[in-house]
């Protein structure tokens, strides 16, 4: 399949992921607690971010990212999560690639918290 000049592989698509969105929900004290709901369960393209994407301006900071390619998804946005082997990774940002409507590319950092 092609999309513009770049050639995509469906195939690739093969890693189990599951999207999740937040919601903000109040407690009897009136205090905020943010929980996630599972939006889709699908397969992606992951690939691990290595050199200069993957250095912080904080070098003693270590940060795990990963590009992420998965069919589009209207549910998908800046705020949501994606899971993967029972870590939550949070969207950093997303690119509707060519906004055909076809493949979404996230960017994302590994959560502090686990699932």
């Amino acid at each position: 399949m092609k999309i513009g000049d770049r050639t995509t592989n469906p195939g690739e698509l093969r890693t189990p992921v599951t999207i999740q969105n937040p919601t903000v929900s109040k407690d009897a004290g009136g205090a905020q607690t943010t929980t996630w709901s599972d939006a889709a369960a699908v397969f992606a393209k992951w690939i691990n971010a290595h050199g200069p994407e993957a250095a912080t301006s904080d070098a003693l900071k270590a940060v795990k990212r990963a590009v992420v390619t998965i069919r589009y998804l209207a549910s998908v946005s800046e705020k949501s999560a994606i899971v993967k082997e029972g870590e939550r990774w949070q969207v950093i940002s997303m690119d509707d690639i060519q906004n055909r409507h076809e493949y979404i590319e996230l960017v994302v950092e590994l959560a502090k918290a686990t699932v």
